[in-house]
């Protein structure tokens, strides 16, 4: 992998990997289901791997994204709160 994911396809990874349900991940960000999905197929492509198994009505983290969704969460939560800091001072 050449370059980084985008960083929009990482946080729906997020969201998704949180509530395990593309329309629910989807009424969240205020997007449709659709653009989660194509954002997470694209992803996965990116990766090189699959986030999620996929099963009727089902998601379930496959074990690389177990192990890769608490590190992306705290990698956004580190931009949060370093951005919130540095508005806060202004």
């Amino acid at each position: 992998m050449d370059q980084l994911p985008s960083l929009n396809a990482l946080k729906m990874f997020t969201v998704v990997g949180q509530v395990l349900n593309f329309s629910k991940a989807a009424e969240e960000l205020n997007v449709t289901q659709g653009a989660v999905s194509r954002q997470i197929l694209r992803l996965e492509e990116s990766l090189g791997f699959e986030l999620f198994i996929r099963q009727h009505r089902h998601l379930e983290l496959t074990d690389k994204a177990s192990e890769l969704l608490p590190e992306i969460t705290r990698a956004f939560e580190l931009m949060e709160n370093s951005i919130g800091q540095l508005q806060a001072k202004s």
